[in-house]
């Protein structure tokens, strides 16, 4: 969507009512998702008439869902069976000019089989996140037909950062459990490895973690939670 907006005390949503029912709605969070109901049958219900969410909403019932996804918006609401996503905005205070210019965004409407764990989380990322082409040349013939930096056997397992670490040659690798499930992980690298040791955020070193034959490593993770490693490459 590309707009040009200098519109004056206008509040812009796009909406979807879909054929689904449920008393709850999803919304993704850095690391996690919450849910919010989506009746107004209290005054605290009543008062939540916005929800701040990243990637996707979703409304969801036992065997389908809808989710709503974007590539930067942060504002939803779920009323009854309608998905709105808060496009932009014209308040005059406490600035007059707010969102005022050209915009250019991404929405889509997902549907899907069981709940937003089946393949909300990842489409969220590719919309977010997509592939780009690189200009970097490489000799005929010498590219695999594919190739992985990291990557986990469970799908509820995201690689959500790879960086260079701040004080070293090593490089922050990132993982965190999106579903709200517990269980054994294996995290394997596409490169040698010749240690990896597993760090807090602010990326100091805790507890080293064995490399296996196939340059993987496995972990236990809990609901949500975010795990970090300073992996080093022989």
């Amino acid at each position: 969507t590309h707009v040009d907006w200098h519109e004056k005390r206008r509040f812009l949503k796009v909406a979807f009512p879909v054929d689904v029912l449920s008393a709850k709605a999803a919304y993704h969070i850095q690391f996690a998702a919450i849910e919010r109901s989506t009746h107004k049958n209290t005054a605290f219900d009543h008062a939540r008439f916005e929800v701040t969410g990243h990637h996707w909403a979703d409304l969801s019932e036992a065997e389908y869902g809808v989710s709503l996804l974007n590539d930067c918006k942060y504002g939803y609401d779920v009323h009854d069976n309608v998905l709105r996503l808060s496009l932009l905005r014209s308040p005059i205070d406490p600035d007059p000019h707010a969102d005022e210019g050209e915009h250019r965004f991404t929405y889509a409407l997902l549907p899907h089989e069981g709940n937003w764990h089946n393949s909300t989380v990842r489409e969220g990322y590719a919309l977010n996140a997509p592939l780009f082409a690189s200009t970097a040349k490489a000799a005929p013939g010498t590219l695999p037909p594919s190739k992985i930096f990291a990557e986990t056997d469970k799908a509820n397992v995201i690689v959500e950062t790879v960086k260079q670490a701040e004080d070293s040659d090593a490089l922050i690798v990132r993982v965190y459990e999106a579903h709200g499930a517990r269980g054994t992980v294996h995290i394997r690298f596409g490169m040698p490895l010749s240690k990896v040791t597993e760090c807090n955020l602010m990326e100091d070193p805790e507890t080293e973690v064995p490399v296996e034959k196939n340059n993987s490593i496995t972990l236990q993770i809990k609901p949500f939670e975010v795990r970090s490693f300073l992996v080093e490459i022989k």
